[in-house]
């Protein structure tokens, strides 16, 4: 793991908000709608939310974005990374939350949030995991919650229930979604209830 201070770098808000600010450049914004958002690319096995999907809610989605003074050259060489640098100097998106269009307001509870899709742009520095603790942590009074764990990101989501939740095997799981209440909103865990015993 590379030892750099994700929260001293970056920032962690809504694209509308970043876009605002005058201290980041609109640049790295930019490359992020035309590298991720609006990417054609077919051949692109990553490119899971291309083709426009993302636009109807760009404003919303939570990004987290390079400061001026991120220091991309500690970056070991051998990081998987899917930014464009020549498309902007700074201030490059590096992972993003794009949440479905409803939360949940239980009694007694905090409200619930679902991810749609969540990425990382570079591999290996725990930017999913900062991203959720960001938000949940941010005043959202909430919790986030996948609303489907997709096959390719089945471990991740292991990992990150036993965690966070101390989730093991299938039936701690199980007690986990009647604890929640969140069999009536009909997650897509399959592929995490797969990979537990």
């Amino acid at each position: 793991m590379c030892g750099i201070d994700i929260e001293k770098h970056t920032e962690f808000g809504k694209v509308r908000d970043i876009w605002n600010d005058h201290y980041y450049e609109k640049a790295g914004l930019c490359e992020f709608v035309r590298s991720v958002v609006m990417n054609e690319d077919m051949l692109d096995e990553k490119n899971k939310n291309g083709h426009g999907i993302m636009l109807q809610d760009l404003s919303n989605i939570r990004v987290l974005v390079s400061k001026t003074d991120f220091p991309f050259t500690e970056l070991p060489q051998r990081k998987k990374c899917s930014i464009d640098f020549t498309q902007a100097n700074s201030n490059f998106i590096l992972g993003y939350i794009w949440l479905c269009p409803w939360k949940i307001e239980k009694k007694d509870h905090m409200p619930y949030y679902f991810i749609q899709y969540i990425d990382t742009r570079i591999a290996g520095l725990n930017i999913a995991e900062y991203m959720i603790d960001a938000f949940e942590g941010g005043g959202t009074d909430g919790l986030l919650f996948p609303y489907e764990v997709e096959f390719g990101a089945r471990i991740y989501w292991k990992r990150y229930f036993h965690r966070v939740y101390q989730v093991t095997n299938k039936k701690q799981l199980k007690q986990m979604i009647k604890e929640y209440g969140l069999h009536d909103y009909s997650v897509k865990w399959e592929n995490l209830f797969d990979v537990l015993e």
